[in-house]
């Protein structure tokens, strides 16, 4: 494959994640029509499943639900499992990776009917009649962001972290006891000294039981240890600590600090130990984009409006995006004189209004009446596919976490790095 085609597979990927988690909040938000009766179908068929199988159990469960005594919930279930049998005919085969099927009647009224095949093989079959669609498979394929385990210690204390794909938390500390060096000579000195080597090293073996507790049962990619002095040295060598997570060492940095400006410090030192982690791609994009801000800021488009026309005239090289970015574009025209088409992005019904006040005033000048066309119910897709048209390379920043609110405050979730000024 080459780099063209590299290319265009990953935006048709980075496409594909955007509509599924679109699609997975859309069904989350879904509820059975009268708020609680359990009528909504969530079917998952893992490969291989032969289609005969399935269709059995749709019959078997149709000749259950034909028993409910509830008549709105009979007649609710019995719609959904007709519905998902209709369906099944068309199928000859399983995909690949299996099928998740959704289906039922909604609080709005309507017959909601989806076919999704997921991004990664399922590994479950299951059937689920329930008030709500289950998404928690789809959810976890989603969330594909590696944990990193971070011990920082010290003579003073220690401090345990997870890097959680792009946020940074403390999740327990420690401080000890260990006794300052004595600094008189003679036998009592060389007791203390032995009285304070004794104390080191149970804190060391507190530090590394306690890690054990904290990450054996956690999934972590890798572990650092880091730290100002030696004191990671003989943690990560002791051998109270589990051999599962010494497996996963991978690697020691030096740190001034403990806490959590320990841990930041501890995972900018590690940057190259993580370098394919989702935190260090955000960490430098985000670098990028601010020193092209304080540099050469004429090769960035900010917003929307800027954006959007650099998307028009294929100037974009790289559209990034944050996750948290919502809202629809919607198009004003005017039939009472020659002014040109002005598209919007806007983020809620308030802006909505004000777009709407905005072109009364537009138009008054020519007496004329605004026409609001709505151009797409996601900004998001809509940019996407813009940047697909110019072959732009597509990335996003994730909404949580401190790169993803610096992104958002500096560049308001929408930014472009141009081939051209």
């Amino acid at each position: 494959m080459n780099d063209a085609e590299q290319e265009e597979s990953h935006r048709e990927k980075v496409l594909e994640k955007h509509t599924l988690k679109r699609l997975i909040e859309e069904l989350d938000e879904k509820t059975a029509v009268d708020g609680h009766s359990t009528t909504l179908v969530t079917l998952i068929i893992p490969p291989g499943t032969p289609v005969s199988d399935i269709t059995e159990l749709i019959r078997q469960e149709l000749s259950t639900a034909s028993r409910i005594k509830s008549r709105t919930t009979r007649k609710s279930v019995l719609a959904a499992l007709s519905s998902i049998q209709n369906r099944l005919k068309y199928w000859r085969q399983i995909p690949e990776n299996g099928l998740i099927i959704y289906c039922g009647i909604v609080q709005d009224g309507r017959m909601e009917y989806h076919e999704i095949i997921p991004p990664k093989p399922v590994t479950i079959k299951k059937y689920l009649c329930d008030s709500r669609f289950d998404t928690s498979v789809l959810k976890e394929m989603l969330g594909e962001e590696e944990k990193y385990g971070i011990i920082l210690v010290e003579r003073e204390g220690a401090t345990f972290g997870v890097l959680d794909g792009t946020r940074l938390y403390v999740i327990k500390e420690l401080r000890s006891y260990i006794p300052p060096k004595h600094r008189k000579g003679g036998q009592s000195a060389r007791r203390f000294e032995r009285l304070i080597e004794i104390a080191y090293q149970d804190f060391i073996k507190k530090v590394a039981n306690e890690a054990n507790k904290v990450f054996l049962d956690m999934d972590i990619k890798g572990l650092i240890i880091g730290g100002p002095g030696f004191a990671k040295d003989a943690l990560a060598a002791s051998d109270e600590l589990d051999y599962r997570l010494r497996n996963k060492i991978i690697g020691k940095v030096s740190t001034q600090y403990l806490s959590e400006e320990g841990l930041r410090e501890a995972v900018e030192e590690a940057r190259e130990l993580i370098k394919e982690s989702r935190y260090s791609k955000e960490k430098e994009l985000l670098d990028k984009l601010m020193g092209l801000l304080a540099r050469n800021p004429e090769m960035l488009a900010i917003g929307f409006n800027e954006v959007n026309r650099a998307l028009y005239e294929g100037k974009v090289e790289t559209l990034i995006l944050s996750e948290d970015l919502r809202g629809e574009i919607i198009k004003i025209t005017c039939d009472g004189c020659d002014m040109d088409p002005i598209e919007m992005y806007v983020a809620d019904e308030f802006e909505k209004n004000k777009a709407e006040e905005r072109a009364q005033k537009i138009c008054s000048a020519c007496g004329g009446m605004p026409n609001i066309e709505h151009v797409h119910k996601d900004i998001t897709e809509y940019l996407i596919r813009r940047a697909r048209s110019i072959s732009a390379r597509v990335e996003f920043i994730s909404s949580g976490g401190e790169i993803g609110a610096i992104f958002m405050n500096t560049f308001k979730g929408i930014v472009a790095i141009l081939r051209y000024s």
